[in-house]
């Protein structure tokens, strides 16, 4: 009889647990998504929390089913398990991106600034954050050269790179400090091409260093370094309520890049 009773008693607190988290998550999704475009990391709170939301409101249905189911028992361990696993790796991928988010020390030839989207012909607020700690970097180190590098996508109307250029000269920074990359579409295809304008203006010699916000940093290493490209990450600060969502997109990026080979 006591066991009955402690899990009546425990039974809606896990359910309200279940029910509030569930709905922060998707709560999440829906107001973020209001303020920023839809991507994976925008989505990826309401696809954790739905579960979660349906569990926590039919949690007598499934609690009646399981003990009458085997396999819908099964079920909800699997499920268990999911977010457990998933949890360990959000975990994993995130230290691994905090540890290696110091800035190099030493003084390059080049800096690569990595696109992050614009909205008409202003960068996006990620943007702006990389640029003004390109605008540093470029101010402390007057003899480096900069490549912007990014391409046009489908929703707009010039590129990525040129709207960086305007950004960097209208800062104060030299025309002829700027190289312009404007053909990639990945971060792979940022660092290919931008270290063959490199390559071609300095010398396959030049030290390199790129700016990127910082839960970035730590998977645009590990694709330079296998693309053969020695290049070390200034972190940028992220957009603060977009962190959440960015570091949940980052953590399955890394796993998926991992997993195909990519780092």
């Amino acid at each position: 009889m006591k066991r009955n009773k402690t899990d009546n008693f425990k039974r809606p607190i896990l359910r309200a647990a279940f029910i509030i988290i569930g709905c922060v998550l998707i709560l999440d999704t829906l107001i973020v998504r209001t303020r920023s475009s839809l991507t994976l990391g925008i989505i990826m709170p309401a696809i954790l929390g739905a579960p979660l939301l349906m569990i926590g409101l039919f949690m007598p249905a499934f609690v009646k089913a399981s003990r009458k189911r085997r396999w819908f028992k099964a079920f909800m361990w699997l499920l268990s398990f999911g977010y457990l696993l998933f949890a360990l790796t959000f975990i994993g991928t995130t230290a691994a991106i905090l540890i290696n988010g110091a800035e190099p020390a030493g003084e390059a030839d080049a800096v690569i600034v990595l696109g992050g989207g614009i909205r008409g012909n202003s960068p996006t607020l990620l943007l702006k954050y990389r640029l003004d700690k390109t605008l540093e970097y470029l101010n402390e180190h007057g003899d480096a050269v900069c490549v912007v590098s990014g391409g046009q996508g489908p929703d707009e109307t010039v590129s990525e790179a040129s709207v960086m250029k305007n950004y960097l000269v209208g800062h104060g920074i030299a025309e002829e400090r700027i190289l312009l990359e404007d053909r990639s579409e990945s971060t792979e295809e940022n660092f290919i091409f931008s270290k063959a304008m490199i390559d071609a203006t300095i010398g396959e010699g030049a030290d390199i260093v790129f700016v990127t916000t910082k839960f970035h940093v730590f998977r645009a290493e590990r694709t330079a370094k296998r693309l053969g490209i020695e290049a070390q990450g200034i972190p940028a600060k992220g957009v603060w309520w977009l962190s959440p969502n960015d570091y949940l997109r980052e953590s399955v990026a890394i796993v998926l890049y991992f997993i195909t080979g990519k780092i």
